[in-house]
């Protein structure tokens, strides 16, 4: 799994388990709420809607002539549950003729209990004795309302509380609505069914300080606070899980990258990272390795480069050394009269210019490398006919190898082909090639042969010798500055090794090739690549 996908699962579980989580706790806090509060008012909406829920029940209660046993039963319980809960008192008075007191007989067993008599036949309750109807429950005297005078009917909830103060509200306002004081209230009402005539009078205590301490425990601040810290535990988990599932998938492959990086500052360029997961650590490490191979190849480059510049440090103090010594071994001879004769000083003082000669000429060729290997020189590249080209070079200069011993053979050339080089540069590329055969000649005459031919778009020559050849181990060092297949450089007149060097930056200059092979009858060959110029039709 890539290390973008789980981002992107990392951020949606982020997001999505808290989210579900807090609901799910706010869920079960609420369940837990609602069962431990039931029909438990919190503020004055809520209770007026447990006072008018109050009222409904009773008139539904008195609104059946001759309901079920079991029926009423659960009427009586569920207005009793309502006004035990909520601290209110009901009493319902019929007002209009005798009736009996059903509650003297209904205790708090009979109403929880739809199978006890008196619940179970209300018809029977009602005909108690009236002795334990008004008296019971009458109101305090000289009330101006003339609360709790008539027959009890119904009486549920707790105590009523006996409040002069409101009763003389009451009265001021008929004998019927709503007064209340100091958290008291009291609402009285008259109605009447089944052709009866009743007054309903509901008691209610309203402490707020009660409320508060049991209605919102904690001040009404622990479930938004229990709610907060469950989704902090939550993320806080949920955090570290996804940490784990994230992080380590990326701490891993940084170690496995840091003990690259620590094997290459110390020196091991072999080493390679092997890192099998695809993810977006697998393309850096295998830069990584790439890095490291290319590392090694620099190195091993920079290594070449100190020895070449040593051995040609040591290849021109040499070169330089061998006529410079001949020069002064002549001018010598000069001064002290050794050659007597105007013939052995014309010798000596030729001698002298040739030795000379030689050093300059060695000198040109040093200078002309350099300022090749540092691109700054003359190129000036044109269309031309390498078939033309062979043919008049070695034309020109097949008399003066034939003097020196060395017969140029023209094998097979194709026609009608174009390249686009400088042409100065192409001829001295062949000449120092057809030199190099010459100075290392062991016979007295030694044979070149010079093919060409065309291989898709680029144009090959190969110039072949019967010549004694080099070692294996030589091959690859012929194009070095100052290279000589005799490490003793014993002999001077076999060139100063800057020739095939020259011819190498040259060949590169055109875009092409040059490399050394052995050749089938045990010589060199010399094998010249390089990019054929399409022809422009007329």
């Amino acid at each position: 799994m890539t290390i973008k996908r789980r981002l992107f699962i990392s951020n949606i579980l982020m997001i999505a388990i808290p989210i579900v989580l807090a609901i799910m706790l706010s869920s079960l806090l609420a369940l837990l709420l609602w069962r431990e509060f039931d029909f438990r008012f919190e503020s004055s909406e809520d209770y007026y809607g447990v006072r008018d829920s109050v009222m409904q029940a009773s008139l539904d209660l008195l609104g059946s002539p001759d309901p079920e046993a079991e029926k009423l039963s659960f009427m009586i319980s569920r207005v009793d549950r309502m006004l035990t809960n909520n601290d209110m008192a009901l009493r319902i008075y019929e007002t209009s003729g005798q009736a009996a007191d059903l509650t003297s007989d209904l205790t708090s067993d009979q109403v929880s209990d739809p199978s006890s008599d008196s619940a179970s036949n209300p018809a029977s309750a009602r005909t108690s004795d009236p002795s334990s109807g008004p008296a019971a429950a009458q109101a305090p005297a000289g009330t101006p309302a003339q609360l709790g005078t008539g027959l009890l009917a119904y009486s549920l909830g707790g105590e009523p509380f006996a409040d002069p103060r409101l009763a003389q509200a009451l009265g001021a306002l008929g004998g019927t609505g709503l007064v209340g004081e100091d958290g008291r209230e009291l609402y009285v009402s008259e109605t009447s069914a089944g052709g009866e005539s009743y007054r309903i009078e509901l008691y209610s205590t309203r402490d707020d300080s009660v409320e508060a301490e049991v209605g919102h425990p904690g001040g009404g601040l622990w479930v938004p606070i229990s709610i907060l810290l469950g989704m902090v535990a939550v993320v806080a988990l949920t955090s570290r899980f996804l940490t784990r599932f994230v992080f380590q998938k990326i701490r891993q492959p940084l170690e496995i990258l840091a003990d690259g990086v620590n094997e290459i500052r110390d020196g091991n360029l072999n080493y390679r990272i092997d890192y099998t997961r695809k993810d977006e650590f697998r393309p850096v490490c295998e830069a990584f390795n790439e890095m490291a191979g290319r590392l090694k190849e620099s190195v091993w480059a920079v290594q070449k480069q100190e020895m070449n510049r040593k051995e040609l440090l040591a290849g021109i103090s040499h070169d330089l050394r061998s006529p410079l010594t001949s020069i002064k071994a002549y001018a010598e001879g000069l001064l002290d009269g050794v050659a007597a004769t105007e013939e052995a000083r014309h010798r000596y003082a030729a001698m002298i210019r040739t030795k000379a000669g030689d050093i300059d000429h060695m000198v040109s060729r040093l200078f002309l490398f350099s300022k090749m290997d540092l691109g700054d020189y003359p190129n000036y590249p044109e269309d031309l006919d390498p078939h033309e080209e062979l043919e008049s070079f070695f034309r020109a200069v097949d008399d003066e190898y034939a003097h020196q011993g060395l017969r140029v053979k023209l094998g097979a050339m194709e026609q009608g082909l174009m390249l686009h080089v400088d042409p100065v540069q192409f001829r001295r590329v062949l000449s120092n090639v057809v030199e190099n055969s010459l100075k290392y000649k062991e016979r007295p005459e030694v044979t070149v042969s010079v093919e060409m031919y065309r291989a898709g778009t680029t144009l090959t020559i190969a110039v072949s010798d019967d010549g004694p050849g080099v070692t294996d181990e030589a091959l690859p060092k012929l194009f070095d500055v100052f290279y000589r297949s005799d490490a003793s450089r014993s002999s001077p007149n076999r060139g100063s090794g800057l020739g095939l060097a020259i011819s190498e930056k040259a060949i590169t200059f055109m875009h092409g090739t040059i490399k050394a092979e052995h050749a089938d009858g045990g010589g060199l060959r010399i094998v010249i690549e390089l990019p054929l110029r399409p022809i422009k039709e007329a």
